[in-house]
């Protein structure tokens, strides 16, 4: 027993090595993107500057990733799995960072779990145990995803607050006489952040000939946001029935003012019920620790006996269930 603790710690050092170097990894990508927005509004001397070892490490992570990635795209079936990580790229880096390369980065990851899970399962049996390198692979394979779509979840919550102040810049913009592609570069030279990003592409795709409506109807596919939807969904019908550009953008504003004015409302009615929901959901969670730090055996009957797992599959169905449907009963849909 003794011989298998320096095992397990070394297992342990080698997990939280690998999600320290997913997390500093995307950590890495969110700064550079900050980094080039910033480029034009800062001063740089003739001199270069001089990297840092970690910095120079994983430029040239970055840069096998991206070596990785051209060999990956020449497969169809990863080229068309790349596809769903689209939303993700941005637009400063759009070469640099190609849906591929989130692939490559994820099979890099996967890969090198799988070898740490080799190592670490001949050290401890001197044997090459199949199925835990499989399924370290496949953890770690997946595992970036989580983390790609808390940043998308973050980047959809800021363009949701953020696309009022855009359809606010185009319905002047329209007043003022300018057409469709000026609107669009107003709105993407005066916002910053994401939404802002998005207006490059609804920019590029213009560029490229596609209508308005096309081009909203992609955006509206990148975002799935239901404002978005909203406009396409008015532009559709703009270009079907006829009509004025500007009417309708202003019409878009008034709705998208009332809407924001109506979810602020139901915000501070249901604030005291939503704490309530909170409250009651941690609860049971505080006083089980509690418990548990009171008298660490308390819960082990329970545990003894089948009976005993049943009553407890039994109260977490009920402690989900609850929280489902007091969600379900607080939830306003507009």
């Amino acid at each position: 027993m003794p011989k298998m603790v320096p095992i397990f710690l070394l297992m342990l050092a080698m997990l939280f090595g690998i999600l320290l170097l997913v997390f500093v990894i995307v950590n890495e990508m969110q700064e550079a993107k900050l980094s080039r927005r910033f480029d034009a509004y800062s001063l740089h001397t003739s001199e270069e500057q001089v990297q840092s070892i970690f910095d120079q490490f994983f430029a040239c992570i970055n840069s096998f990733l991206k070596r990785w990635g051209r060999v990956l795209k020449k497969s169809r079936l990863l080229s068309r799995y790349a596809l769903k990580y689209e939303k993700y790229s941005v637009y400063e880096n759009q070469e640099e960072r190609e849906p591929i390369y989130y692939v490559a980065l994820k099979f890099f990851l996967g890969f090198l779990a799988m070898f740490l899970s080799v190592i670490a399962s001949f050290l401890r049996t001197k044997h090459v145990l199949l199925l835990s390198s499989v399924l370290a692979f496949l953890l770690f394979f997946f595992l970036p995803d989580i983390l790609f779509f808390l940043e998308f979840q973050k980047k959809k919550k800021q363009i949701e607050q953020d696309l009022m102040k855009a359809v606010m810049i185009l319905n002047n913009s329209f007043k003022s006489g300018k057409n469709i592609m000026q609107a669009i570069v107003t709105v993407k030279n005066e916002l910053d952040g994401p939404i802002s990003d998005e207006f490059k592409k609804i920019y590029l795709d213009m560029t490229y000939g596609l209508s308005l409506e096309v081009v909203f109807q992609r955006f509206y596919e990148r975002v799935k946001l239901e404002d978005a939807k909203y406009i396409a969904s008015s532009l559709t019908l703009l270009n079907k029935t006829g009509g004025n550009i500007t009417n309708v953008f202003s019409s878009i504003e008034k709705s998208f003012y009332n809407k924001k004015k109506m979810r602020d409302e139901l915000k501070s009615i249901t604030a005291s019920s939503l704490f309530v929901f909170r409250l009651l959901v941690v609860l049971p969670l505080v006083f089980t620790g509690f418990i548990l730090l009171l008298n660490p055996t308390y819960f082990n009957p329970l545990f003894s006996s089948f009976a005993g797992w049943c009553l407890f599959g039994i109260l977490l169905l009920f402690y989900f269930a609850y929280i489902w449907i007091i969600k379900k009963v607080l939830e306003v849909k507009m």
